[in-house]
Parts: C-alpha cells; sequence; structure tokens
C-alpha cells in the first residue's frame, strides 16, 4: 500500500509534461524593409500566434487576465479548491455553467495536453500537470504560457497576436479597457459576449484593488475601436517566394518597401482603364536597388484576387518574349568587340541564311521604313530592328547567347541554332526578373548583381560581365532623348526630369510589351499582357508599359537625390565632334556635325567628304538578259508576327529599272508586294519581250 501510494506521489510530481514548442502556435510574420507587416500566415496549428517572454507581460495585460481567470494565482499550488467551490455554487444557482473552477495553470495543462474527451482521468490527468508545472516553472513562467496559448477567437493565439488583431497594437500600448476586452475572449471567443464580459473583469479588477474607480469608470466610458480583423497582405505574390525560401523562419525581414509597393498597386489601379482599351488584363512591376540588389517593389499580376485572368500568376518571374528589350545586349557585345556608338550601321533591306538550309530571315523594323547608313546609337535609340540583325550576323549569335547568360538570363537553355538571328530581337523568352537584374548591370557600371528578397541574406560577390565604358556607352545611348526622337518623338512616357536610361520592347504578335529602365539608384521594369496570350490592340511597350514605367520611375526616386549622370564617363572615353553621316571625323564639307564619346586611344580617322555617290547606270545592250535581282530563286521568307502585315513587303527588283512584275501570273503596280503564305512564281518582263522567272516560298 505504502509502495503505491509512493508510486501516485512520484507519478503526480515527477511525472512527464506535454511538450511545449513555441513554433507550433508561432506563426510566421513577414515584414518590410521599415517592419510594416506583409502577411501573417497561419501556425501549423492553423492559428495566429507570436510568443510572448515572461518579463515582458505588461501590467494591465496580467492584471484583467488574473481578475477574470484566477485571482488566487500567486496564492495556489496549481490547484485552488475554493475556486472549484465557488464556481461549483454559482453554476448551481444560475442552472447553467456560469464559472469554471479551472486556475490558471490547469487551463495552461489543458492546451497543453490539446482537445480530448473530459472524462474523469482527463482531469485527473490535467491537475496533475498543473501540479508539475508548478514545480518545474515560476508562477510568471506559467502565465506567459497561458498568455500565450489561450485562444482570442478569429484564429488567434495569444495576448500579442490579439492586441494586433483587435486593436492593431502591441500588449504593452493596451489601454485598460482594450486589455479588458481581450481578457474576456478565452472563456467567451464569441465576440457579441465579449462587451459584457469586458465590464465584468474591469468590475473584478475593481474589486481586487487593481484599479481605482475612477480609472474603472474612464474604462467603462472608453469606446472602443476595433482592427477590422482584415489580415494584411501586401505584395503577395513576392510573400509567396518569400515563404518558399523561408518556411521555418517566424519573423522576416524583406527587402520590400511597403510604401512603394501600395504607390506601385495605385499606379496600375490608375491605368486600369486604358490598359482594358488595349485588351490588357494583366501588369507585372518590379523595382530593384542598383546598390544592394534589394527588391524594392514586386507586383505579379495587378489584381492577385483576380480569379478571370490568372491573378495568382506570377508576371515578374513569368517567361515572355522581351522582344526588342533585349537589343541593349547586343550593342554591348559589339562595343566589347570593338564597335562604338558612332559605328554606321546599314539599314536596308537584307536577307540573312538561317540555320535552315534554303530559308533565309529578313527582318523589318517597326514601321517598315529603311534609313539607309545608321549610327550605332541611333539604330539602338530608335530600335530598328534591321541594324540590330545585322550586327548579330557579324557578331554570331553564340556570343550574344554567351553574355546573356552572364548577365542573368538563366532559362536560355537551347542551342544558339534554335535561337538565331532572332534571339537580338527578343524571339527568345525571358522573365521580368531576369530583365531587370541584367539592366542593372549597366546601371552598376558592368558589374553583376545578385538580387535579395531579405534583408541582411548573404551576398555573393558579384563579378564583371562588360567594361565600364561599355556600361557607359549603352546608359548614355538609352538616355539620349535627341538621339530617339527621330522614332518616338519627344515628350511623353519616356522622358524625365532626371537621368533616366530606358528601353521599350513589343513580343510577337503584340501579346507582350515592356518598359525596362534605370538610373543610379533603381532599375524600373513593366510587363504588360495576357497569361493567356491574348494579343493587345494597337499597344507598343511605349503606349502600355511606358506609362505605368514613368509614374513607377518617379515613385521610386521620391526622396532621393538624382545623379546628373548613371554612369560616369571613364578615364578611356572622350567627346568629340564626328560627321553625323559617316561617324568619322568631320572635315570641312561634311554636311552635318554631331558629338560623340569616342575611345580615347583610337587615331583619329577623318571623312573623306565623299558623302553620298550615284550608283553607276545599269546600261542594257541588246545582248543583255532580264534577270530578277531580288527576290533570289528558291528563298523562303518567314513572316514576322511582331510587325504589321502592312509593314511586311518584299521588294522586287531587276536589273532593268522598266521590267514590270508579275506575282503568280497577276501584274502588280508596285515595286514592293505584301507577303502573303504559300508558294508564289514571280515573273519579271521588259518592252523587249525578255522574261525572267523565280520561286519564293512564304510562311
Amino acid at each position: 500500500m505504502l509502495v503505491a501510494i509512493a508510486a501516485f506521489f512520484v507519478w503526480l510530481f515527477y511525472g512527464p509534461l506535454p511538450p511545449i514548442r513555441p513554433a507550433d502556435v508561432t506563426s510566421a510574420t513577414i515584414v518590410d524593409r521599415n517592419g510594416v507587416v506583409l502577411y501573417e500566415p497561419l501556425s501549423p496549428k492553423e492559428t495566429r500566434g507570436e510568443w510572448l517572454e515572461a518579463k515582458d507581460i505588461p501590467r494591465r495585460v496580467e492584471q484583467a487576465t488574473l481578475a477574470v481567470e484566477d485571482r488566487h494565482f500567486y496564492r495556489h499550488l496549481g490547484i485552488d479548491p475554493m475556486s472549484v467551490a465557488r464556481a461549483l455554487l454559482h453554476n448551481v444557482r444560475s442552472m447553467r455553467v456560469v464559472e469554471g473552477g479551472s486556475t490558471i495553470t490547469q487551463q495552461v495543462a489543458k492546451m497543453l495536453l490539446g482537445r480530448r474527451e473530459r472524462g474523469i482521468f482527463d482531469k485527473v490527468n490535467e491537475a496533475a500537470i498543473a501540479i508539475r508545472l508548478e514545480r518545474r516553472y515560476s508562477k510568471r513562467e506559467i502565465l506567459a504560457l497561458y498568455l500565450n496559448l489561450a485562444p482570442y477567437a478569429a484564429q488567434t493565439n495569444g495576448i500579442v497576436r490579439a492586441s494586433r488583431r483587435w486593436f492593431g497594437c502591441a500588449p504593452e500600448d493596451l489601454t485598460l479597457a482594450q486589455a479588458a476586452y481581450l481578457a474576456a475572449l478565452p472563456r467567451r471567443p464569441n465576440t457579441r459576449d465579449a462587451i459584457p464580459r469586458q465590464q465584468l473583469v474591469l468590475r473584478r479588477m475593481l474589486d481586487e484593488k487593481f484599479i481605482s474607480r475612477d480609472e474603472y469608470s474612464v474604462a467603462l466610458a472608453e469606446r472602443l475601436r476595433f482592427d477590422r480583423g482584415v489580415q494584411p497582405l501586401i505584395a503577395a505574390h513576392f510573400v509567396e517566394r518569400v515563404r518558399e525560401r523561408t518556411p521555418a523562419a517566424t519573423r522576416i525581414v524583406t527587402t520590400l518597401d511597403a510604401a512603394l509597393q501600395r504607390e506601385v498597386q495605385g499606379i496600375i489601379a490608375a491605368q486600369r482603364a486604358t490598359l482594358l482599351r488595349h485588351g490588357a488584363h494583366s501588369v507585372a512591376v518590379a523595382v530593384l536597388d542598383n546598390r544592394s540588389g534589394e527588391w524594392l517593389a514586386w507586383e505579379g499580376s495587378g489584381d492577385y484576387f483576380g480569379a478571370d485572368f490568372g491573378g495568382a500568376i506570377d508576371g515578374v518571374t513569368t517567361l515572355r518574349q522581351p522582344g526588342s528589350a533585349l537589343k541593349p545586349f547586343t550593342y554591348a557585345l559589339a562595343f566589347e568587340q570593338g564597335f562604338t556608338p558612332a559605328t554606321v550601321l546599314n539599314d536596308v533591306p537584307t536577307s540573312f541564311p538561317t540555320a535552315e538550309e534554303g530559308i533565309v530571315y529578313t527582318p523589318r523594323n517597326y514601321d517598315g521604313r529603311y534609313r539607309g547608313p545608321l549610327r550605332a546609337r541611333l539604330a539602338l535609340a530608335g530600335s530598328e530592328n534591321v541594324p540590330a540583325v545585322a550586327l548579330l550576323a557579324k557578331l554570331g549569335p553564340p556570343s550574344l547567347l554567351r553574355m546573356l547568360r552572364r548577365s542573368g538570363f538563366r532559362n536560355l537553355d537551347r542551342t544558339a541554332d534554335y535561337y538565331g538571328l532572332g534571339l537580338t530581337l527578343g524571339d527568345a523568352e525571358v522573365t521580368l526578373e531576369q530583365l531587370i537584374t541584367a539592366y542593372a548591370v549597366f546601371a552598376r557600371g558592368g558589374i553583376g548583381v545578385t538580387p535579395a528578397l531579405l534583408r541582411n541574406a548573404p551576398r555573393k560577390d558579384s563579378s564583371r560581365i562588360v567594361s565600364e565604358r561599355t556600361a557607359f556607352w549603352i546608359t548614355d545611348i538609352l538616355g539620349d532623348d535627341d538621339a530617339r526622337a527621330y522614332a518616338f518623338g519627344s515628350g511623353g512616357s519616356l522622358e524625365f526630369p532626371f537621368a533616366v536610361a530606358v528601353k521599350t520592347g513589343t513580343s510577337q504578335a503584340y501579346r507582350d510589351n515592356w518598359t525596362v529602365g534605370y538610373t543610379r539608384d533603381v532599375t524600373v521594369g513593366v510587363w504588360v499582357g495576357n497569361f493567356d496570350r491574348t494579343p493587345l490592340r494597337n499597344s507598343s511597350g511605349v503606349t502600355g508599359a511606358g506609362p505605368i514605367f514613368h509614374s513607377v520611375m518617379l515613385a521610386a526616386m521620391k526622396g532621393r537625390t538624382p545623379e546628373e549622370t548613371i554612369v560616369a564617363p571613364p578615364s578611356n572615353v572622350e567627346r568629340v565632334e564626328i560627321c553625323a553621316l559617316t561617324g568619322l571625323r568631320p572635315s570641312t564639307s561634311c554636311p552635318s556635325i554631331a558629338t560623340e564619346w569616342l575611345p580615347s586611344e583610337a587615331p583619329a580617322v577623318f571623312c573623306d567628304a565623299r558623302h553620298s555617290s550615284a550608283a553607276p547606270a545599269i546600261v542594257l545592250t541588246k545582248t543583255t538578259k532580264l534577270a530578277i535581282t531580288n527576290p533570289p530563286n528558291g528563298a523562303t521568307y518567314l513572316i514576322d508576327p511582331t510587325l504589321r502585315m502592312e509593314f511586311q513587303s518584299l521588294p522586287l527588283r531587276a536589273n532593268d529599272p522598266r521590267a514590270t512584275f508579275h506575282i503568280d501570273g497577276k501584274r502588280i503596280a508596285s515595286r514592293s508586294w505584301p507577303l502573303r503564305p504559300g508558294k508564289h512564281v514571280i515573273t519579271a518582263r521588259n518592252e523587249r519581250g525578255a522574261r525572267d522567272e523565280v520561286a519564293i516560298w512564304v510562311k
């Protein structure tokens, strides 16, 4: 018998305790760089909670809790027989359960054990655990356990999260009336019953002399103003990405600027009607801090909860064709290999062989015009297609592909033959995240950057991607409003009151349009389109993404002092006068003079003043055979889906300027024939009855 009694007391005082795991009730708090809450996901227990240390229990919270839950808390050993008897008496008198007899320690035991049947053994077990808790923890530690585990309604556990959930403040900032309201919730989770019970809590606090009568009167008169309890969700796509990378963290400090993020969302909302007129339902925007590599804003679709157009899809990380937004990298490659902004490129109708035998690639400019000799500065600033393709034909797609991969375009995993010359026009797919990261290379003087989602995250050493001179040239061209004016006009969304380097892009069949640009401080990227790839209507990077880019850039630069230059001229360039036509040092007969940044080590080569010369006249004799000089026989032409059909025409030429042309037997008046899919026979005839014929394919 004595052995059994001894065993019982050993079990009672020294038996096991349920595990106390703060992580089970503590949910993550994801905050921006300034501590603003972005989101609070649920804990493993499907609640939201935050752990409170015993030393941090606010006095008013302690008093309110003890007054309503356990006024003898500091005097009992875990079980209070007097409280049990009193509760039983009150319940009998009321003919219903109006009061519980459990101490705070017993309630902690119950919460640690979890939900289970309330039989005699369970109650005995709870009492035993309460006694063990009293032996192993201080009273204040037990009170902290209660304040951390107690449910405060609406999937909220613990006083810390409850304070923010109901009143938008920390526990130490609660008023007396607010503390009493929260103390009433664990026993009455129905918030409609909480106000009467709050008054009971205040009355008991007065009875226990925790508060004065004046404090009691003021608290009763206080009109509680509730936070409506809507859980914050700022930058939902960004938050998802952060949670994927930090699943176990409890307080996650991100790089995001919540104030800027809200401005971005407001800008998109203001542009919504215009976007819809163009048939665009989705917008992605991101802002990168160039110095730190930290993401300051990240909007994935413009409407995360919009189910009709894939709002939950993150457009910042979705692969799309960037169009002309990839052109600067072709020019950067050229500058690395000895070209300069003054190098003259030919903007003339040209066909290029492809990897497929018999198929040629004939690029066309966006507006269908050709401008002849064009300096690289003007060709890039005006986003002309033909010079960019001609340049890549000289450099080789493999070289460009290597540069793009070094710059961060990690999804370009096909061969150079697969992409071909169309790579410079953005026929491959990249993400907005990658595009912004790559453009930041230019803003950083040619040094790469590893973007970060979290503050104080480990950073990799950055490597040099292009030379400082190349970065300067690209930046100077993309920031040259005068150089792009011939193609884009003056004013508009691409011009700013401070230095901004900017580039637009439009993808195949007008499915996507982009604007990406940077200052010394930030790089901003905008994508506009539809996730189901529905084409846009009458929209380009200038008209679709451009206005949003303009507003976001102004918002991102708010409070910053813009630099006069984004990338300072390096020591190995000098600004000199050149012939505007040839790009060489000018002579006295050059019709127009411009200035350009040229390599300081390059020898001066002067223009020889032969700016134009008449092509030799074609002299036909009776023995000259009529020949079609364009298109070549057997050529295959591919229709470019990035251009409107009225701009896609084939120039027809013969060695007799008076020859007439027939397409599939039908005479045409013009020497520019609009492309049409299929096989076609082109015939030329002259006045002497001579004829020539070629066959082509259009796909």
